[in-house]
């Protein structure tokens, strides 16, 4: 035999020696049955906790909102309104557009210190609760807004003119 042979007789016996002083241990029956009963524990279905929560807790991101009950004590699903198109010609009516003005070719509704694009949100609080009307259209003399599926149109009026 050669030396590198003597060298890798004595690597494989000394591999070999320290598999059998680190052997594979199984362990014990009552260390792995703690093991499942951890495992099940962690594993067991909970109750949601924010089902605990009640019902009229105010948004912590939103720090205006109220909680606003209604007569039998309860929380509204939704604003107290005959419809979504009549919200919106109500917000629209309140709305006052000053002007437009065209910006690089596009068109801008100047709503008080406000310059809106077309798609731009605008959130209007009206008879307590908060609305975000979409602006849909702007042309020279009107602006058109939308509120989840209704949309209406109004007039621009206006500024006074300085001779």
């Amino acid at each position: 035999m050669t030396r590198i042979d003597h060298v890798l007789v004595c690597l494989l016996a000394l591999g070999a020696g320290a598999l059998s002083v680190h052997g594979g241990e199984v362990s014990s029956l009552a260390k792995r049955q703690e093991t499942l009963n951890l495992a099940a524990q962690l594993l067991a279905p909970r109750t949601n906790p924010a089902a605990q929560l009640p019902d009229d807790l105010v948004n912590p991101f939103d720090p205006g909102a109220k909680a606003i009950k209604n007569s039998a004590g309860q929380m509204p699903d939704r604003p107290p309104a005959s419809s979504d198109r009549e919200t919106l010609e109500k917000i629209a009516s309140s709305i006052k557009a000053s002007g437009m003005m065209m910006l690089r070719g596009q068109p801008l509704l100047l709503v008080h210190e406000k310059k809106l694009r077309v798609g731009d949100d605008l959130k209007i609080k009206f008879e307590g609760f908060d609305y975000v009307v979409v602006v849909t259209a702007i042309e020279p003399t009107s602006f058109s807004l939308r509120l989840n599926r209704e949309e209406v149109t109004r007039p621009i009026k206006p500024g006074k003119k300085i001779p």
